[in-house]
C-alpha cells in the first residue's frame, strides 16, 4: 500500500509554503522538504533514500513526513554562496507571501518544484516546528543527508536541538544566541554521538542552558552567551564541561 507520508509535489512555493502542513502535523512528526536537482550527480543519494521511504522504510520512521520535488535549475558556481546562505538561513519574513513568481515557465510547469527558501533549486529543509527550521543548501554535504534526518528524528522529543552544520553555528553567533554547542567531526562515530546525547539528557532539569549538536570539523564543546564564546573545551567530555559552567547556567 502506498504511503501518504511521502509526497511528491511540484509548482511554486514561497518561504512559508509548507507552514500549513507543519501546523497540521502539530508536533507529532517533523517535516522534511527535499529539492532534488537533476543537474547534480550527488543528488542520487537523496533520491535513493526517498525511494526507500516510498517502498516502506517510512513505516519505521514514525516521526517523519517527507515532501520532495525535482528541479532542473542550472547549478551555478558556489563562490560567494557562503555569505548569501547566512542571509538566507534566517527565518522567513512576514511579507514572504507577497513574493512574485520567478518566471512564467515555472508557473506553467507543475512537474518541477520551485521554492524560494531554496532559491538554487537544490537542498533540503527539516521543519522541527513552525519556528525551528534547519536549511541545508548551497554547497551542502549530500553524504550527511540521511544521518541528519535520523539524528533529528531521534532528538525530536528531546530538549537537545540541532544546528545546520558550521553555517548554522555561525548564524547562532550572529544572532547572539546562548547555549552549549557540541561539535562532532567526521571521525565521531554514531555510537559516540548517541552516548553523548544520553549523557546530556541525564542533566535534563538541572541544566539551565540549552544544548545544540553541530556537525563540523572538530570534536569540541563551546559555551556561548549572547554570541560570545565564554569557554571552549576540546573533546567530548560533557561532565567536565558542566563543571566549568558558571552557577547560573546549571
Amino acid at each position: 500500500m502506498a504511503t501518504t507520508r511521502v509526497r511528491k509535489v511540484g509548482g511554486i512555493y514561497n518561504d512559508a509554503g509548507f507552514g500549513k502542513l507543519v501546523k497540521q502535523l502539530n508536533g507529532r512528526a517533523l517535516l522534511g522538504v527535499t529539492l532534488i536537482n537533476s543537474n547534480c550527480e550527488e543528488c542520487i543519494k537523496l533520491h535513493s533514500f526517498i525511494k526507500h521511504l516510498e517502498h516502506g522504510f517510512i513505516d519505521k520512521l514514525t516521526q517523519l513526513v517527507m515532501v520532495y520535488g525535482f528541479s532542473d535549475a542550472v547549478l551555478s558556481s558556489r563562490a560567494g554562496d557562503e555569505s548569501k546562505s547566512e542571509k538566507d538561513d534566517t527565518q522567513p519574513s512576514e511579507d514572504s507571501e507577497e513574493k512574485p513568481a520567478k518566471s512564467a515557465r515555472e508557473l506553467g510547469d507543475s512537474r518541477l518544484l520551485s521554492w524560494s527558501a531554496l532559491p538554487d533549486g537544490h537542498g533540503y529543509a527539516l521543519f522541527l516546528s513552525e519556528n525551528d527550521i534547519l536549511y541545508y543548501k548551497g554547497d551542502f554535504d549530500h553524504d550527511e543527508y540521511v544521518g541528519n534526518i535520523i539524528d533529528n528524528i531521534r532528538r525530536f522529543r528531546s530538549t537537545i536541538k540541532t544546528l545546520a552544520g558550521l553555517k548554522g553555528k555561525r548564524i547562532f553567533y550572529q544572532k547572539k544566541r546562548t547555549g552549549i554547542i557540541i561539535e562532532t567531526g567526521g571521525t565521531t562515530s554514531n555510537s559516540q554521538i548517541v552516548e553523548l546525547e544520553k549523557k546530556v539528557s541525564a542533566y535534563e532539569g538541572r541544566l539551565q542552558t540549552p544544548v545544540f549538536f553541530c556537525k563540523g570539523l572538530a570534536q569540541e564543546m563551546t559555551y556561548v552567551v549572547q554570541g560570545e564564546e565564554i569557554y571552549k573545551q576540546k573533546g567530548l567530555n560533557f561532565d567536565k564541561l558542566v563543571r566549568k559552567l558558571p552557577r547560573q547556567a546549571t
